[in-house]
């Protein structure tokens, strides 16, 4: 049969200029197995037709979703493209689900540059679980107080509004969706993509660490809906399903599910993977309870066994190295910036640098307790952690790691200098370092030291952070003897006894 005898596929979605990108980006992957046999319908959801605060509540979980997966059931359709966070947990329709590669799972908050130099903000989002985090987001922006303020909309729309309106700062959204619109927005609707670049580059971004805002379940991922007994449609389907992308969005629904389950829930979870450890972030509100909770699981099983004795055993007696802190070897001034510490003899210079980027969390804090405002974190899990798209850097120009003077490993980021490393080992830690059986390394500076001193630690356990260290430690220890856990705090709860 040939393909102008076959059936066209009617591939179903909501009219939004995002939904209809995601359709785009769909029709692209089914192209890939059935060229030129795709029809698609566009749909009005409950969501879309109703834009009141009170929305979610008056016609449940599911307002984006329902009606079109009803079409679905009712064969008037063959596929409905959807935002998989959107989707009820619990499927009722005798439907499946496919997962294309899953975008970047995190939220950003954007700021209108107009708004940067005050003390309050008013950022709109519709999500109780953005409203909840901003609560906790002073640990991470620089300003006294972050309101929330009731928003809905399409994502241009939305920015629109911010814009144009003098009660609002910001708004709270998915990255992916910006990365979408970016990436699709001109092939979809040239006017609209235009519009949308100018407004949003009127913002500052901040893009959100995983590890302490976790998303919606399965934010990022783009889900097809078919029905169960369509055979043709899932041969189909099954060959662009992303089964690592499946795998970890299913796991966060039925952990979202067991509370109830849906994103207009106070809760986040997002499964990360780094150097092949799979780490589940969750935080939330419980309903039962009505106590909010913070949960980390390493859901790889690891090789462990508890002892009695590690390195470091007292992190606040621990010390192998002064740090002496110098001027910066470069200005800063308009340069895309990351730190891979918080300890700085000229902080007035991060002032002026075009994009801030931290290695970690901690690092965020400190330079924000300083009013510093950061972009963004590799959030602990290395270099090679999400790169930073161009666009949401406030030039184009390559990034510069602040470091060591003496570093001369090989990294992808050109090197500013401003601080020294003396050895400088006390008793205390040299004590710790002949009697511990398992050692967890911050630095491979300290590890290489370390085995000059005590060569056999080779043999023994070691673990570290998913970064430099680790690429640096797994050419002396092989890589299924070195464990991954992203804080010290983490190490000694899995191998102290």
């Amino acid at each position: 049969m040939s393909s102008k005898d076959m059936k066209k596929i009617v591939l179903l979605s909501r009219k939004s200029f995002l939904a209809k990108i995601q359709t785009h980006i769909a029709k692209i992957e089914i192209d890939k197995i059935k060229k030129k046999l795709i029809d698609i319908h566009y749909s009005s959801s409950l969501g879309d037709k109703d834009l009141s605060a009170n929305a979610w509540k008056q016609h449940g979980f599911g307002i984006f979703t329902n009606s079109l997966s009803k079409k679905l059931v009712l064969k008037e359709a063959d596929i409905v493209v959807h935002s998989f966070k959107d989707l009820p947990v619990k499927n009722l329709n005798r439907t499946s689900f496919v997962c294309l590669r899953r975008d970047d799972p995190r939220d950003i908050i954007l700021i209108k540059r107009s708004s940067l130099n005050k003390k309050k903000l008013v950022i709109g989002t519709s999500s109780p679980r953005r409203k909840y985090y901003l609560k906790k987001l002073k640990e991470f922006l620089p300003y006294q107080e972050l309101k929330s303020i009731q928003i809905r909309g399409n994502v241009p729309s939305r920015l629109e509004k911010v814009l144009n309106s003098s009660m609002e700062d910001g708004l709270f959204m998915a990255k992916a969706a910006i990365d979408r619109i970016l990436k699709y927005g001109q092939k979809i609707d040239k006017k609209e993509y235009k519009n949308f670049r100018l407004n949003f580059e009127k913002f500052e971004k901040v893009i959100l660490p995983i590890s302490q805002f976790p998303s919606a379940a399965a934010q990022g991922c783009i889900a097809l809906e078919f029905r169960n007994d369509d055979e043709k449609i899932k041969k189909i389907l099954e060959k662009i399903n992303h089964m690592p992308t499946s795998q970890d969005c299913y796991k966060e629904r039925k952990y979202l599910y067991k509370w109830g389950g849906g994103c207009n829930l106070d809760i986040g979870v997002t499964i990360e993977n780094v150097l092949n450890e799979k780490i589940l972030f969750a935080r939330g509100k419980d309903t039962q309870t009505k106590k909010y909770f913070y949960e980390k699981k390493y859901l790889n099983n690891k090789l462990i066994r508890k002892v009695k004795n590690i390195f470091p055993s007292n992190i606040s007696k621990y010390q192998m190295f002064r740090r002496d802190l110098h001027e910066f070897s470069k200005s800063l001034k308009n340069k895309n910036i990351l730190a891979t510490r918080a300890d700085f003899k000229e902080f007035g210079s991060l002032k002026t640098v075009s994009n801030l980027i931290t290695s970690g969390v901690s690092s965020w804090k400190k330079i924000n307790k300083k009013g510093i405002l950061v972009n963004s974190s590799l959030d602990g899990f290395g270099e090679n952690y999400r790169e930073i798209e161009n666009v949401y850097k406030g030039n184009q120009n390559y990034t510069y790691k602040l470091t060591y003077k003496e570093n001369n490993f090989k990294t992808k980021f050109p090197v500013i200098s401003h601080y020294s490393l003396t050895p400088l080992i006390n008793d205390t830690t040299i004590d710790n370092l002949f009697i511990a059986e398992s050692f967890y390394w911050m630095s491979f500076s300290a590890f290489k030291m370390a085995i000059k001193l005590r060569p056999e630690i080779m043999n023994k356990r070691n673990a570290c952070g998913p970064g430099q260290t680790y690429i640096q430690i797994s050419k002396f220890i092989p890589k299924n003897q070195l464990n991954i856990y992203l804080t010290y705090e983490d190490f000694k709860k899995f191998e102290l006894k």
